[in-house]
């Protein structure tokens, strides 16, 4: 427990309060485990795609014998030090964030997180910014001099994705009227009482969802159609691509084919969890599609030949890898 709480003075701003909160309920819940082998995924905020997803992961393992929680504690910033110091087992992020994190750059500059390894690609997801349905601001450009949801302390990862989308524009921070919020439910609430003007979030997560309920409809703008687009965002975001989405009951605010910036959530596992739980929850996740299917419908985007797929700078958990190599799995 000493080693985690050391780390708390390497993250910057509110996410340390954050941090110091996720680590009384690690605490918790180590003392509960000791005897009760539990095990922990930590995933992004409740109403968020990660935390639905950790909670589908927590029930299909439970029916395999295995105690995982899965637990909300904020951003990658809080979770990610804790899979890096094994005081968590799992956690959920996107693809490019883990790769950041492993190799020290952008929201991890200069705090590199070593000890964190690749289980399996999951589903893809995309993020973007949302305005209510009946806003004036149609295009990215649209967005100078609105009150954007920016800053967000527990998950800076969003300001990023935000940042990349307005590049598009050719706009930057002084463009915009920045909102600050320390967590994505706060923003999505500042958008709600119209304390904001547009928040950049996922497509299809709950928290949309809640607010297309509270506000009358919302609606995603769509990344500007020029050549260079991709090079902007991913100079500013490595790892991520661009996806056409198409409307979809369960996309509020996709309501025509938007190209909207993607990438894909990854299970990570500490280097310090028993390569035997990685196994079985490889295992599962490989053997159990469907399961995870009726749990939740995101799951139809997992696909089993990309499971044992790679992501730059992070190696692969023993556990997983050994049981991707036993069966044959590639990921190619």
């Amino acid at each position: 427990m000493m080693k985690v709480v050391r780390q708390i003075f390497s993250i910057p701003g509110a996410a340390r309060s954050a941090f110091g909160a996720a680590i009384v309920a690690v605490g918790v819940m180590t003392a509960a485990s000791a005897t009760a082998q539990t095990v922990t995924i930590g995933t992004t905020a409740q109403g968020s795609l990660g935390a639905a997803l950790g909670a589908a992961l927590a029930k299909v393992m439970d029916g395999r014998g295995m105690t995982l929680r899965a637990v909300p504690m904020g951003g990658p910033e809080v979770t990610i030090p804790l899979l890096n110091s094994g005081e968590i087992q799992f956690s959920l992020v996107s693809a490019d964030l883990a790769s950041l994190a492993a190799s020290g750059r952008t929201v991890f500059e200069g705090n590199p997180q070593p000890n964190i390894r690749l289980v399996g690609h999951l589903v893809s997801f995309e993020a973007g910014w949302f305005v209510r349905a009946d806003s004036d601001i149609m295009t990215m450009a649209d967005l100078k001099g609105k009150r954007v949801s920016w800053g967000i302390t527990q998950q800076r990862i969003l300001e990023y994705w935000g940042r990349a989308q307005l590049a598009t524009a050719d706009l930057g921070e002084d463009d915009i009227v920045p909102v600050h919020a320390t967590a994505a439910p706060a923003a999505v609430q500042d958008f709600m009482a119209g304390r904001s003007d547009a928040v950049v979030f996922t497509v299809g997560s709950g928290l949309v969802s809640q607010a297309d309920a509270a506000v009358g409809g919302v609606r995603f703008v769509p990344l500007p159609d020029r050549d260079d687009r991709l090079d902007i965002i991913t100079s500013i975001v490595p790892g991520t691509l661009i996806r056409q989405v198409t409307p979809n009951k369960r996309r509020p605010g996709v309501v025509t084919e938007t190209p909207i910036m993607g990438s894909t959530l990854v299970l990570l596992a500490s280097a310090d969890t028993a390569p035997e739980t990685v196994a079985a929850v490889t295992e599962a996740l490989y053997t159990a599609r469907d399961e995870f299917i009726a749990i939740h419908p995101a799951f139809n985007r997992m696909d089993l030949k990309t499971l044992a797929g790679k992501v730059p700078d992070l190696p692969a958990h023993d556990g997983a890898a050994g049981y991707y190599k036993a069966n044959g799995i590639t990921g190619e």
